[in-house]
């Protein structure tokens, strides 16, 4: 079995930190029109899919470096990530039917098998909540944003299309390439979305 680089154990943190930034932005957007209890939702779904990046990352870092092989922090993410997104994308759900007050809203990896039902609750709900974004964004016509969440939702795609594909040590850097790019457009979209909510109020625009 191939041992993680250090390079692309520190890598794996880009990702995890983009996403952070993406969901505090994500944060002040729901209470800026929603109020802070939908903050908070959006605050502890957000830190919860964070720890699960920051621990997998973490462990990865101390396995690499021969200092401990802590599985728990490994194994986490699919607890930590599943439940996590699955309060953004409640969250993101009640924004954005709180909008549309006139148009109707408009969503496998060989592992150990109690893994299957939490992957399935995470892949589900992140790629339902950064789908509600983008269909946010574009409503507000802000392209820009929902391009973002976009380049999330296509970047979440690609890596359950390589999960099942041999895990060598080129598969984990393109993998991680392309974990960075879809956080970063996550990031990009938040960050664009609250601009836009902070510009222009919470009320969409009418007439699309």
């Amino acid at each position: 079995m191939e041992t993680y680089p250090v390079s692309l154990a520190l890598f794996d943190f880009i990702p995890t930190l983009a996403f952070l930034t993406g969901a505090f932005y994500l944060v002040r957007t729901g209470v800026l029109c929603r109020g802070k209890p939908c903050g908070r939702m959006v605050m502890a779904g957000g830190l919860l899919v964070f720890l699960g990046g920051f621990f997998k990352a973490t462990w990865k870092l101390l396995y690499t470096t021969g200092v401990a092989d802590i599985q728990w922090m490994s194994q986490g993410q699919f607890v930590l990530s599943s439940i996590g997104f699955l309060g953004l994308f409640i969250a993101v759900l009640y924004m954005v039917r709180s909008k549309q007050k006139a148009a109707p809203g408009g969503s496998v990896l060989a592992m150990a098998a109690w893994k299957i039902p939490f992957l399935f609750v995470m892949t589900v709900t992140s790629l339902g909540a950064e789908g509600i974004l983008a269909y946010m964004a574009f409503k507000r016509k802000a392209p820009l944003a929902a391009a973002g969440f976009i380049v999330g939702v296509l970047g979440l795609l690609a890596m359950g299309a390589m999960a099942s594909a041999e895990q060598n040590l080129s598969m984990q850097w393109i993998e991680e390439g392309i974990n960075t790019l879809g956080q970063l457009g996550f990031m990009t979209g938040c960050i664009l979305l609250y601009q836009d909510f902070k510009a222009a109020g919470c009320e969409t625009p009418a007439g699309d």
